[in-house]
């Protein structure tokens, strides 16, 4: 009997094992390589015993999102990494209560992650004090810098920049976008502008607006871009993620909360290695 008793805790213990096990669940497009691209560098750094991929589509219709969270909401892992757009609305959407990590999305920012304190993530727009030095390097001393933006996604962000723009003797004349004649508010405010600077945000992909921003481009105004596609296509400069940069810095992070910090308790950080990218001869 004696021997029973001390070979008990020596049975027990697979069962506590696994009570004991960390579950990570990501969701991501897999078919959108640079979601693929990011997870292949965050994975085997994730401090957990089992972590599962959960595809979806990313193409603005929420249905995979939401039949996969189904699915992990059940499973109620310790962490949700959400990768892209449409991943972070569908966890939106539901209110999940186990912590959610969002990278490589659109409308992360700072306003979402108070209202939401299971959230945190990687805001992917460089750090404000990274676009003063980067802008300065480019433009001449004081040079005025217009930019859109929607209040509700980028005011805190904004307001930063500025801060540190004018640290840099330029001046960034940035304001929310008209409510109506966008391109005739645009072309006015421009006659008054050195460079235009594109937000991360849908409304500066418009097709209206882009005919415009490159048009004033190729007629001397100088135009940041959101991403290496619009230098390209003829912007002066942007800026680029490293993916797999991204996938350490997320992977960081998750191990963070994996080890019991609060995703309301760590800020929203910017990508850590990022490139200016700048077109030499303009076209």
């Amino acid at each position: 009997m004696k021997r029973l008793f001390i070979l008990l805790p020596l049975l027990l213990l697979p069962a506590q094992l696994r009570a004991a096990t960390i579950e990570v669940d990501i969701l991501f497009a897999d078919r959108f390589r640079p979601h693929v691209q990011v997870i292949k560098t965050l994975k085997p750094l994730l401090r957990a015993d089992d972590v599962r991929l959960f595809a979806a589509r990313e193409d603005g219709n929420l249905d995979d999102e939401r039949a996969q969270l189904g699915h992990i909401i059940k499973r109620h892992p310790d962490l949700l990494i959400v990768v892209g757009e449409d991943a972070l609305q569908a966890a939106l959407a539901v209110s999940p209560s186990i912590p959610v990590l969002s990278v490589m999305s659109m409308s992360l920012h700072a306003q979402l992650q108070r209202n939401n304190p299971w959230l945190t993530g990687i805001d992917m727009r460089p750090p404000p004090e990274r676009v003063a030095r980067d802008l300065a390097s480019l433009l001449p001393r004081g040079a005025t810098v217009l930019s859109y933006y929607t209040p509700a996604l980028s005011r805190t962000y904004i307001d930063a920049v500025r801060a540190r723009m004018r640290d840099q003797h330029l001046v960034l004349a940035a304001q929310p976008w008209p409510e109506d004649k966008v391109a005739a508010h645009l072309l006015a405010d421009m006659q008054q502008s050195d460079a235009y600077w594109m937000q991360l945000e849908y409304a500066s992909a418009e097709p209206d607006v882009l005919r415009l921003l490159f048009a004033l481009s190729h007629q001397g105004k100088t135009l940041i871009g959101l991403s290496e596609k619009y230098v390209r296509a003829g912007a002066r400069a942007t800026w680029a993620v490293d993916l797999e940069g991204l996938g350490r810095q997320a992977a960081a992070m998750a191990n963070r909360i994996l080890r019991g910090t609060p995703p309301a308790q760590l800020p929203l950080a910017h990508p850590e290695r990022i490139r200016f990218i700048q077109q030499v001869e303009r076209p």
